[in-house]
């Protein structure tokens, strides 16, 4: 069968977040499960008899920088014919995903299964109310397997706060977030201990820089503004919305806290003293890139996407660094979704496309993460062992391009990362994520509430804050403090007064968000 490759489009709409509302992870990482933890398709799920040929459906979904989508593999034609469907993937990169989605909408060439960064964006509840997608509620009882694999809780996180129907099958947020990970041998050969302050890592730094020069100091995982704001909380900033101290029933917006000026200055310090990456902000080649191929010492990247540093390099996630009183945490989102699968109201196979995802969470898990056994694994002492790259075979590759969801339960789980690394490593991988979340940010706004200002102005008000913020950190004649207090001005004469008192006055509930994930 052809598969249709998303092409380069040259119009780009206006679709993107704010700050704090998007909830994408900064390293999407692939989870295992095998067919004897989940069983296998529901028995009473809708499936095509032998005589019929299988339903043919489109699946568009965001094809992150850490992963590889290898099309017409025979791993992915095993998934496709265990479901009976025929799938083709169209999977534009993550930075131009949603442009390309809005493209796609406008032309009414809508794909069967949209992955869209739902609910954490402000057009979801926009594209339900134009009718794009389609209520679920009426096929999800088809599909047991399906709807067991996620809490009651869950579900009802997706219900559409207009008229209560759920539109979309959920990916579950990582149980993570970005960590400081540092190449223990580094240390070693410096003979540096492990730094547990702000201070104390930048005295790293520098001696990285002097004594280490085939090396950059510290690195982000991507080039994005969006990188800094894992800093914030080092100064007592939320990136997100989060209560005012005078008056818990107001919330207010980190990205525009006076505080982060501080962050800002750190960042510039960084920079000008060649402890940053040079590439960051202005560059092509990512932070993450760099520290894989071994050209760099620290990286800030998230805690399960570091498991392949950690096996590499013996490179080490450290605990989380203090800045005063200030702790490094996490900055979770109000709802524990990263993305979503939306069904298309113009889909002639949705109950095809609902019989997929199910697999996924099936018998078609495993395939997707693990391979198939004597082509990526063998079993050894009851447990799976990932073959050597070149003893692999190329056309069974394990394929994270595929997965449109997870079990809610692998999030709490070492197959969530055994896969690639071993169960050892998972088991350190968990531990270093149940340290970090003993510090955690949570952004209060509940995204699947209607915010008209917010959805009409969230790429031109996230627009002041990229070129804002970058503008400080990589103009050195810049004054931080009179460049920010301009930015803020402009965002808020922008639009971003008037997001501040609709988020106030629509969103009735400003308690901080409470969740857990699914037992197994």
């Amino acid at each position: 069968m052809s598969k249709k490759v998303a092409s380069t489009l040259a119009v780009i709409l206006a679709t993107a977040t704010l700050y704090g509302c998007s909830g994408g992870n900064k390293n999407d990482s692939a989870s295992s499960v095998s067919p004897s933890a989940t069983g296998t398709a529901a028995a009473k799920s809708p499936s095509p008899s032998a005589s019929q040929a299988p339903a043919k459906i489109v699946v568009m979904k965001p094809l992150f920088s850490s992963h590889v989508y290898y099309p017409d593999s025979e791993l992915e034609k095993l998934v496709e014919k265990g479901a009976g469907v025929e799938v083709t993937y169209e999977v534009p990169p993550d930075t131009e995903y949603k442009s390309k989605l809005s493209v796609k909408i406008a032309g009414g060439d809508v794909p069967d299964i949209i992955q869209t960064y739902s609910p954490n964006d402000p057009e979801h509840n926009a594209f339900i109310a134009q009718g794009l997608f389609r209520p679920l509620d009426d096929l999800l009882p088809k599909f047991p397997k399906l709807k067991d694999t996620f809490s009651d809780t869950t579900w009802d996180m997706l219900r559409n706060p207009a008229d209560g129907k759920i539109y979309g099958v959920p990916l579950m947020k990582d149980r993570t977030g970005p960590g400081i990970v540092v190449r223990t041998d580094i240390l070693k050969e410096l003979g540096l201990a492990t730094p547990k302050t702000l201070d104390e890592l930048v005295a790293v730094l520098k001696e990285v820089k002097t004594k280490k020069k085939d090396l950059v100091p510290f690195v982000f995982t991507g080039n994005g503004i969006n990188e800094i704001q894992t800093f914030f909380p080092l100064w007592g900033v939320n990136p997100g919305w989060y209560p005012e101290p005078k008056d818990p029933n107001k919330l207010a917006y980190g990205m525009i806290d006076p505080r982060a000026k501080e962050v800002v200055k750190f960042m510039r310090m960084l920079r000008e003293e060649g402890l940053l990456d040079p590439d960051y902000l202005v560059g092509k080649v990512t932070g993450n890139e760099k520290y894989g191929a071994g050209k760099a010492a620290v990286i800030d990247i998230n805690i399960g996407g570091a498991r392949n540093f950690m096996r590499d390099f013996g490179a080490e996630v450290i605990d989380p660094i203090t800045n005063g009183s200030n702790v490094w945490s996490l900055a979770y989102p109000a709802l524990p979704i990263s993305r979503v699968n939306q069904i298309s109201a113009k889909s002639k196979n949705p109950e095809a496309a609902l019989r997929y995802l199910e697999y996924e969470v099936t018998d078609g898990y495993d395939y997707i993460h693990w391979g198939v056994e004597g082509k990526n694994y063998t079993i050894q002492n009851g447990e799976k062992v990932v073959l050597p790259d070149d003893k692999k075979d190329p056309q069974y590759r394990t394929n994270v391009a595929l997965e449109l969801l997870a079990p809610e339960w692998v999030f709490s789980h070492t197959d969530k990362y055994s896969s690639f690394v071993g169960e050892k490593l998972a088991k350190l991988v968990m531990d270093r994520i149940a340290v970090y979340e003993q510090h955690i940010v949570y952004d209060h706004l509940r995204s699947n509430t209607l915010i008209p200002t917010l959805q009409e102005k969230s790429a031109q008000l996230k627009q002041v804050l990229d070129e804002g913020y970058s503008k400080m950190i990589l103009d050195s004649k810049v004054d931080i403090d009179k460049s920010f207090d301009e930015m803020v001005a402009k965002w808020r004469s922008l639009g971003g007064d008037k997001v501040i008192e609709e988020v106030n006055t629509l969103q009735k509930d400003k308690s901080t968000p409470k969740y857990s994930y699914k037992k197994k």
